[in-house]
């Protein structure tokens, strides 16, 4: 059915067409810019862009699109502003080799979690299934810090492409370019985030990684350090963004603990979460002499790997709760 958002269309009509395609658009988003936070301000700034521009739509056929292309131009304008990309620590510095947390690195904004429940967007990712890169893979962690080191361009032609399933000749116009230009960026991209995506996408969660888990959060609850040590692999591997800090090795990230946990007289509680399509835990804390309710402390993604935690990366930025969903007291 054919229609024209005139100026007699109030903000409140055009939200109800927008808002059936916000958390697909807060996907897109993020998997641009590595960042949920970031997602949902340009999601705003699209909103409004869109609404500027509401009488360039004709039909609701083409409202999809139209506001594809609305939020990637946004994003673009966004990572134009900024010459820092979003990495992770341990794919930027050597491995810290004694314990310490100093300053947040200001040489780099880093990549940020998201919760499973973005997947629940229909997207095109879920209407094409046809496209190279799986709707699962394209949240996992390593895949969103691999598209991170693309140029913005390589970025949306990849993820227009490979992810929601577009194809060129539809990018072409999105991006306005060739197609000859669509296809070397696609081909320069896909080179790139092979070799920096060496993780591959997430696995689901077996019965045995569920029960792994809960040993893990058990024992993380507890301060039992041998139990805690016991659970991770040889080579696992801490990170704790913003901190540029890392641990590489069984020991490293048990001496690491053994002295955090020493200097930080507290009790934890541990929540499972589902983040960036594997498991994952949200933290908190209250010292031990406190009867108040515990506080955030960070949201933790667990890999799992042959039965043994293979890389814990810990966020310490307290404004990702709210976009988790999580409270921000946790009743004692």
């Amino acid at each position: 059915m054919l229609f024209c958002m005139s100026a007699r269309a109030n903000d409140a009509s055009f939200r109800s067409l927008f808002e059936p395609h916000r958390r697909s658009i807060t996907l897109h988003c993020y998997r641009m810019l590595g960042s949920l936070q970031d997602a949902e301000e340009i999601v705003q700034e699209s909103l409004l862009r869109a609404w500027q521009r509401r009488d360039e739509v004709r039909s609701t056929d083409a409202l999809r699109a139209w506001l594809y292309k609305i939020a990637t131009n946004a994003c673009l304008d966004e990572l134009r502003k900024s010459s820092r990309r979003r990495s992770l620590p341990h794919l930027v510095a050597t491995p810290a080799t004694e314990v310490r947390l100093g300053a947040p690195a200001d040489d780099w904004h880093w990549v940020e979690p998201a919760p499973d429940s973005l997947l629940d967007a229909e997207d095109d990712a879920g209407r094409r299934p046809d496209a190279r890169v799986s709707r699962l893979q394209s949240i996992g962690l390593a895949f969103i810090t691999a598209l991170q080191l693309l140029s913005p361009k390589q970025r949306a032609a990849l993820l227009m492409v490979d992810v929601l399933g577009w194809q060129p000749q539809e990018t072409a116009t999105l991006l306005e370019t060739s197609v000859a230009s669509v296809n070397s960026l696609l081909q320069r991209a896909r080179k790139s985030v092979a070799t920096r995506s060496e993780e591959g996408a997430p696995q689901p969660v077996t019965d045995s990684d569920a029960a792994l888990l809960q040993r893990f959060i058990a024992t993380w609850e507890s301060g039992d350090l041998d139990a805690f040590t016991a659970l991770l692999a040889d080579d696992a591997l801490l990170s704790m963004p913003p901190q540029p800090e890392w641990y590489l090795g069984r020991e490293a990230v048990r001496q690491f603990f053994g002295v955090v946990w020493e200097r930080d007289s507290a009790r934890r509680r541990l929540l499972p979460l589902a983040a960036n399509g594997g498991p994952a835990v949200a933290v908190y804390r209250r010292p031990l002499t406190s009867d108040a309710p515990y506080e955030p402390s960070g949201i933790t993604l667990v890999t799992i790997r042959s039965g043994r935690i293979a890389q814990l990366t810990r966020f310490g930025s307290l404004k990702l709760f709210p976009l988790f969903g999580l409270t921000t007291q946790l009743a004692v």
